[in-house]
C-alpha cells in the first residue's frame, strides 16, 4: 500500500509567496496614496448637492441658491445652498446636516459664483460650469455642468 501525504509541496509555496508579493507591491501604492479617491470623493459630492438643490427647488416651488466659493490657493472653497442670495445661512438636509462641502487640500474650484435654480421646473438663468482642478499628480481636471434652461446637472 502507498502512503499518500496531503499537503503544499516547497515550489507551491515559493511560487505563491511571489504571487502574493508582487500583488502587495502594485496595490499597495494605490492604496496609500488616497489624495486620488479624496478628490474623487469631493467631487461626487459636490455633484449630488448641486442636484439636490435643484430637486428642492422643484419640490418646494421656490428659488433655491448655490454658492461656489473660490478663494486663492491655500485657503479651502466650499459649496453651499442656502434660501437667500450669498448663502449665509445653508439649508440642511433632512438628517439635520448643512448643505455645505468643503474641499480638501489641494483641489481649486473655478470660479467663484452664484447661481439659482428657479422654483418650479428647477432652472437656471444662465449656463454655470464648476471646475475642480486637482494638485494631485495625475488626477484629472474636473467639472459639473448645469445647463441653461433645464437646470441638468451633470459631469461638464
Amino acid at each position: 500500500m502507498r502512503n499518500f501525504q496531503h499537503g503544499f509541496t516547497l515550489v507551491e509555496l515559493v511560487v505563491t509567496m511571489v504571487v502574493g508579493g508582487i500583488i502587495a507591491a502594485v496595490a499597495m501604492p494605490r492604496f496609500a496614496a488616497k489624495d486620488t479617491f479624496d478628490t474623487r470623493g469631493f467631487y461626487d459630492r459636490a455633484t449630488a448637492t448641486v442636484r439636490y438643490a435643484q430637486k428642492l427647488a422643484i419640490a418646494q416651488r421656490r428659488e433655491v441658491f448655490v454658492c461656489v466659493y473660490a478663494p486663492p490657493a491655500p485657503a479651502i472653497g466650499d459649496i453651499s445652498v442656502s434660501y437667500a442670495s450669498g448663502c449665509a445661512t445653508p439649508i440642511t438636509d433632512v438628517s439635520g446636516v448643512a448643505l455645505k462641502v468643503s474641499a480638501p487640500s489641494g483641489i481649486a474650484l473655478s470660479p467663484t459664483t452664484n447661481f439659482s435654480f428657479l422654483g418650479g421646473l428647477g432652472e437656471t438663468a444662465a449656463e454655470v460650469t464648476i471646475t475642480l482642478t486637482s494638485s494631485v499628480a495625475g488626477d484629472p481636471v474636473r467639472s459639473i455642468k448645469i445647463e441653461n434652461g433645464t437646470g441638468y446637472v451633470h459631469n461638464g
